[in-house]
């Protein structure tokens, strides 16, 4: 699969009589007492994106971007049969998921020290790095699980222009070493479609829930 054909997904004109107002809220599943995702999930609480909106214009700036980037996890999912594949977006101290695909998951993730050891999503951004956990069954570390029936799992950091940490997409699937010959489909050529998509998508350059004040670890790491 070439760059150009997932660019060209995410770049195909949106069909201005089509109403994408659903994307706008998702349901989260009932959280534990400790803010975590419960492995058996009961439908809760309904999630909105108009609250990182400010404008009319910017309503039409998001309600384009949900509407490209959920044309595109649905269409890894039918390229590459993934079963759970979403994308987050850094809003300070806070990871927030904008579009997925799968079973309903948990919206906002802490960015902080004290998760560095709970959510691999958390370690990913702070660590700006890729993590692939081929078996999580054998896996020695941090391991954040919310669905027992995950055996892989394979996250990825999206960086904007200037090297920081934008957001990062996440991908889950049910079956052992899924994503052993997948690495350069989803975690090379995905990714970087989406940080170009990104780079000067007007829902991003023209907020500033996107502005990036560096935490300390992750200043540590860059120095190291």
């Amino acid at each position: 699969m070439r760059l150009f054909d997932i660019l060209g997904v995410l770049y195909e004109p949106i069909n201005s009589l089509d109403n994408h107002d659903h994307l706008l809220t998702y349901i989260e599943p009932e959280l534990n007492a400790d803010g975590t995702c419960p492995i058996y999930k009961v439908a809760g609480n309904s999630y909105d994106l108009m609250q990182y909106v400010d404008s009319a214009e910017q309503k039409a700036n998001l309600l384009d971007l949900l509407a490209r980037l959920n044309r595109l996890v649905r269409w890894i999912h039918i390229k590459s049969d993934v079963l759970w594949f979403g994308i987050y977006l850094r809003h300070g101290d806070k990871l927030v998921k904008y579009v997925y695909n799968g079973e309903m998951s948990k919206a906002e993730f802490e960015i902080s020290e004290e998760h560095l050891e709970k959510s691999i999503n958390t370690r990913v951004i702070m660590e700006k790095q890729q993590y692939y956990i081929p078996d999580v069954d054998t896996h020695v570390g941090p391991y954040y699980r919310c669905d027992a029936k995950v055996k892989s799992e394979l996250c990825c950091p999206i960086f904007g222009p200037d090297g920081d940490v934008i957001g990062i997409f996440d991908s889950e699937d049910h079956r052992k070493n899924f994503f052993d010959d997948k690495i350069d489909f989803i975690g090379n050529k995905v990714k970087r479609a989406i940080e170009i998509f990104l780079e000067d998508h007007p829902y991003m350059t023209h907020s500033k829930e996107f502005d990036i004040n560096e935490d300390n670890y992750s200043k540590e790491i860059k120095a190291n």
